[in-house]
Order: structure tokens, then sequence, then C-alpha cells
């Protein structure tokens, strides 16, 4: 439906650099222009995004933005609480559950440790403005943390490691994949109708190559965006291509991104 796509493309530039919390909107007659579309559309695109709380209408005077969802840029690694942080919005984070395990052999090699290893399995319910929007499970070495608490992960695990560890984190390998909820995500995330979540695998290391957090989120699409930057070079070869550009400790936490994350199908 024409309405739909409208609505898509105006979430979009809402939750851009286009505008900001408190911009008014294009008029009807603007959008129409711009959209080649009839009024009822765009009114119902407009109603659309009301719905979902993005903007409001105040009588006579024009349609407002009135917040931004979390949008998750990628030119460079964000917690969830910095990206809430940028556009105004609170993010709570409920424990759900907090154990010391051992883990299985897809675990501990995705963690390059051994299965005798313990790790923390942690899974947290993410809430943006108290709307449940992320459940979040999670994978870490014990040796590496020995003092985490609930109280810790109820907010940021970046912020615990950088602030309170002093501990430098060089980035994370993380893939995309759509997938359909089980009853239990569903309850959590208050979907209808088997909508599909999207799913986020990370790989997070330090900067000796470390893998210090193997994490599964899952996004309920419908109100949390993620936009990618993505940057052409033009000219010279690739730095990888460049002879001797490439370190042993380069070659190898790419090797072991490489061997622990595949692309592996939706069961």
């Amino acid at each position: 439906m024409l309405y739909k796509n409208i609505a898509k493309k105006l979430r979009f530039r809402i939750n851009s650099d286009e505008f900001t919390i408190g911009d008014v909107l294009p008029t009807e007659r603007q959008l129409m222009e711009e959209y080649q579309a009839s009024r009822v559309s765009i009114r119902k695109a407009i109603d659309e995004l009301v719905a979902i709380d993005l903007i409001e209408k105040k009588q006579g005077s024009g349609t407002y933005i009135k917040q931004k969802e979390v949008v998750h840029l990628m030119d460079q690694l964000r917690s969830g609480l910095e990206s809430s942080q940028e556009i105004g919005q609170t993010i709570t984070s409920d424990v759900l559950e907090f154990a010391i395990v051992y883990p299985d052999d897809e675990i501990a090699n995705r963690l390059k440790i051994n299965t005798t290893d313990r790790v923390y399995y942690t899974k947290r319910l993410r809430k943006i403005n108290d709307r449940p929007q992320i459940i979040e499970e999670s994978f870490m070495p014990v040796n590496l943390f020995p003092e985490l608490t609930i109280r810790t992960l109820e907010r940021s695990k970046f912020e615990y490691i950088e602030k309170n560890l002093g501990l430098i984190i060089e980035g994370s390998y993380q893939e995309f994949s759509p997938v359909i909820p089980d009853k239990e995500e569903e309850r959590l995330l208050n979907l209808q109708g088997r909508e599909p979540v999207l799913q986020i695998t990370s790989l997070s290391n330090f900067q000796d190559g470390t893998i210090f957090d193997y994490s599964i989120m899952k996004f309920k699409a419908s109100e949390y965006l993620h936009a990618i930057y993505v940057r052409r070079e033009t000219q010279g070869p690739l730095l990888s291509q460049k002879k001797g550009s490439t370190t042993d400790h380069d070659s190898q936490l790419h090797a072991s991104a490489e061997e622990t994350l595949k692309f592996y199908p939706v069961q």
C-alpha cells in the first residue's frame, strides 16, 4: 500500500539528522507534492507515525517530531545506553537470568575458550522509554570479569568494562538476520501475529584480540532502526592488499572472527 511506503520513508527521515525533536513536519500539501500521493494517503501515513508516538498533531499549528526511535548508526560501535542518550531517550534493563555455566562446544568455540572454562550466561530485556525493545542473551568468560553483578547488567556492560575496569574495547563483529520469535519472545516484546524480529549476533573483542562477549540480540523491528554508512574508497588498493600492511595480530583477529561467526540458516 502506498501510504505504508510513505510512512516508512518518513519514519527513516524522522530518525535521521534531517529533523530534531520539536521540529515541524512539512505540510500535507508539501508531502503530497514530494511523494506524488493523495491527501488520503498522506494522512494515513501520518496517522501511522502518530500511533507509534513518533510525531504529534497540534491543532492549527502542524505536526511535530515528538521523539526519535533508538537508532544504531554502524559507523562506530555504541552501547545501547550511548545510543539512547544521544537522542534523549531512557534505556533500562531487566535481568531475567544470571548464572555461571560451562559452555557447550559452540559457545566455547566462539569465545575461543575451553568447555571447562566457566562463563556468565545472562538474559536481559531492554526497554526504551519503558517499552520492551530488545531481548539479549550473552556469554562472557568469568575469568575476565570475576566481579560482574546483576546491578552492573541493569546498566551498561560497556560502561562497566571501560569506566570501572579501564579496559579498551576495540570493536565488535556483527551479523544480521530476520528470525521468527518463539512464544516467550513474543510475550516479552509484546508482538502480535508471528511478527519477525531482527537478530544481531555479535562477538566483541579487546585491543589484544581477546573475545570478551558473545551476544545474541533480538530487536523489535517495528520500533528499532539500524542505519549503516558505507564509505566508498576510489583511489589506491585496499589496505588489506598493500604489501606488509596487515600485521600478524590483524590477521589472527580477522581469521578468528571468520572462523567463529559464519552465517547460520534460521532453523
